[in-house]
């Protein structure tokens, strides 16, 4: 498990950036003060001068050392508490100076005695929803929110979709690349599909893993483009890496895209592709049989969805439509 490296090698220069501009800002309020008030310049150049003092009596440790650097440490205790009197005379914090981290747990390093520090997780996660293209998405969907009382109606459903729902949150819970299979989600318009889709990718995020997010239109959009668009001598990165290297790819609403021999072709090579790597899918259709999906693509893509992919039938009435009439 390993977030995504663009994402790691983004966020841990931000975290440099941030931590140099604590730095910066504490010296700018130090000159600055430093400035105003002589005897606060006296005593900076004073405390400033403590570490060098120190390597200067170990070098010629003649004599009694660690008298000689109790006696600077003395010295540095002394200014520091006349630095903290005349900063309170003048109506500063007696941390006036002292840099200003926005973690104090790792001040802002990322990590702490060589483990990730929790802030700089956090800040992965959140670049893990950006791209994987779920950011405004995983605050409401999650599984957390995925209600359940909204199939109470038949007792049936409800035990149908429990189901559903504690399979697909075991599967994002246990993830691994090369040992969790391909999920595909059949079932009608509305019955919470695309909720436990991007709860899946949100959770596997959190487990440091690398997903990627889109509708079918969308995917099958940017492989069209590289494939009829984008000039031979066009250099720039291809859009459509991402769907082969990620660690789990979530395709939602297959056969919403429009119908071509081109679609069909990009599907199955992906399909094949993935599958050949052990690098899973999930994925999202209205169509819910096998002829459906034989009829709308060809006999081998059917095959790879309905062998490869472990099936769960949503059941139930449109959920969108039962919370418009709950406001």
């Amino acid at each position: 498990m390993a977030f995504y490296r663009p994402d790691y090698v983004r966020v841990k220069n931000a975290f440099t950036s941030k931590k140099e501009e604590a730095k910066a800002a504490s010296e700018e309020r130090r000159a600055a003060l430093s400035a105003e008030i002589p005897e606060l310049d006296s005593i900076c150049r004073q405390l400033s001068a403590t570490g060098p003092r120190i390597f200067e009596a170990a070098l010629h440790p003649e004599g009694d050392l660690e008298g000689k650097i109790a006696a600077i440490r003395k010295e540095n205790e002394a200014l520091l508490a006349e630095q903290k009197r005349i900063l309170a005379e003048h109506g500063y914090p007696e941390d006036w100076f002292d840099v200003k981290y926005e973690c104090p747990i790792c001040n802002d390093e990322g990590n702490v005695d060589g483990v990730m520090c929790v802030c700089m997780k956090k800040q992965l996660i959140e670049a893990g929803y950006e791209t994987a293209g779920i950011a405004g998405l995983a605050a409401t969907h999650n599984f957390e929110t995925f209600d359940l009382s909204y199939y109470d109606y038949d007792s049936e459903i409800r035990s149908k979709m429990k189901y559903v729902f504690e399979r697909v949150k075991n599967y994002a819970e246990t993830f691994k690349v090369g040992a969790s299979p391909s999920l595909l989600f059949l079932g009608g318009t509305g019955l919470g599909k695309t909720h436990l889709s991007v709860a899946a990718a949100k959770r596997v995020i959190e487990l440091q893993n690398y997903v990627v997010y889109g509708t079918a239109q969308n995917i099958f959009a940017d492989f069209e483009h590289e494939k009829f668009n984008k000039p031979y001598t066009d250099q720039s990165p291809s859009r459509t890496d991402k769907y082969y290297e990620c660690d789990l790819l979530v395709m939602d609403d297959l056969g919403t895209e429009l119908k071509s021999q081109a679609v069909t072709a990009f599907l199955y090579n992906l399909l094949n592709t993935r599958l050949g790597e052990g690098k899973p899918m999930i994925i999202s259709t209205n169509l819910t049989t096998a002829d459906a999906i034989v009829e709308r693509y060809d006999e081998r893509i059917g095959s790879r969805l309905l062998g490869e992919f472990l099936p769960y039938k949503f059941a139930g009435k449109d959920v969108r439509m039962l919370k418009l009439k709950k406001r």
